[in-house]
């Protein structure tokens, strides 16, 4: 007697929980894995606000004095200036990105 009575304990407690608990738990097989742990992402420099025309051209100027930049400077950042940026950055031993860095335009302003 105890045994159905714990067997229809059971299935009552199915009955009226099973719902609550299906919300409660995540499908198994055809759920994509779990992320363990996130990879750290390395630190990035802080980005200068926008370049002004000015201290573009002013840039443009620079490399073309050295010979990096063989256009006409305009103050617009196109694709000749990042590869003579990229260039004049490696060529004085600072990170080649061909961008524009506070560190990059002081150092063209000065040579």
């Amino acid at each position: 007697m105890k045994l159905r009575t714990l067997a229809a304990s059971a299935a009552l407690l199915a009955v009226t929980m099973g719902p609550a608990l299906a919300q409660n738990t995540k499908p198994a097989a055809s759920a994509a894995p779990a992320k363990t742990e996130a990879k750290a992402k390395p630190m990035k420099a802080a980005k200068h606000a926008a370049w002004t025309k000015d201290q573009i051209k002013s840039a443009q100027e620079a490399l073309a004095k050295g010979g990096y930049y063989k256009g006409q400077p305009t103050g617009i950042m196109n694709k000749p200036t990042q590869a003579a940026l990229r260039a004049w950055q490696k060529a004085n031993k600072l990170p080649a990105t061909g961008r524009l860095s506070d560190e990059t335009l002081a150092k063209l302003q000065a040579s």
